[in-house]
């Protein structure tokens, strides 16, 4: 039987798509395949013009395929969070090309009501409000307890850190996480029920990272990321991921080191 004309033109298509996708841009599975496209397209596009070679984005569609692919080294440009940075850094010789100024660092916080949780250590076996690992504010708070038989238990809330004030607010757990910056921004009425009870240690914000098919382009790569080009091209993605400062910063690679820890070797690791 002879394959119809349609089914041919779909199989030419598809092969012309495979050679022409030269490099493959991903980030993580946080938004759909639609919007993903949205913020992520137009930076696509121009990446493509200033390597001369074709750029693709591609959505994972979930955590484990997002894993997957990354350990096996299928992604060329990747923009995600510092402890995936620092792995890709140590395991497949990633290079950091740009990043989201600032650093990262977070509260855990619970109410003024609990008089008896005075530290985290008082939260062994208890429940605190939190992303699914491997959400980094997760990860950093489990990384104060050292000890996986003395670790809280992770009421596990998508959405963000809204989401998890929200439920916190609402009782499903004695604790929750902030990102310093966005505690800081809650209305005092709101901070005066408030307790810090730890303070997670800093890492680089969210960064821009090559493999190493593209490994000799970083140092090209980098100076347009920075550039007024390469923010107006960004434009989107900075706007949902940095909202009070809008630009790329170069990356200093040192201050990756040991972020890896937080995926590697831990109950709640990936």
């Amino acid at each position: 039987m002879r394959l119809s004309t349609i089914t041919l033109l779909i199989l030419f298509v598809i092969s012309i798509q495979s050679v022409s996708a030269d490099y493959i841009f991903t980030a993580p599975p946080r938004e759909g395949e639609i919007r993903g496209i949205k913020l992520y397209g137009p930076l696509v596009k121009k990446l493509t013009e200033v390597l001369g070679e074709n750029v693709v984005y591609e959505q994972p569609n979930n955590w484990l395929e997002y894993s997957k692919k990354m350990r096996n080294d299928e992604y060329d440009i990747i923009f995600d969070g510092p402890h995936f940075n620092a792995w890709r850094i140590k395991h497949l010789s990633h290079v950091p090309v740009a990043s989201l100024p600032g650093s990262l660092q977070f509260y855990l916080v619970t109410s003024k009501e609990y008089r008896s949780i005075k530290t985290h250590r008082d939260l062994v076996g208890r429940k605190i409000c939190g992303m699914p690992s491997p959400h980094l504010a997760t990860d950093m708070v489990l990384d104060l307890f050292k000890n996986p038989a003395i670790q809280p238990l992770i009421y596990e809330v998508p959405g963000g850190i809204r989401a998890m004030y929200q439920a916190f607010q609402e009782g499903h757990c004695l604790a929750t996480i902030f990102r310093i910056e966005l505690y800081d921004k809650l209305p005092e009425e709101d901070k005066a029920k408030l307790n810090i009870i730890a303070k997670t240690r800093a890492v680089p914000n969210q960064t821009v990272s090559v493999g190493k098919r593209l490994q000799k382009n970083a140092g090209k790569l980098s100076a347009f990321l920075v550039s007024d080009d390469g923010i107006a091209a960004a434009g989107k993605l900075l706007a949902r991921y940095s909202k009070d400062a809008r630009y790329f910063q170069l990356p200093v690679k040192e201050k990756f080191t040991g972020a890896e820890e937080l995926l590697e070797g831990v109950v709640f690791g990936w």
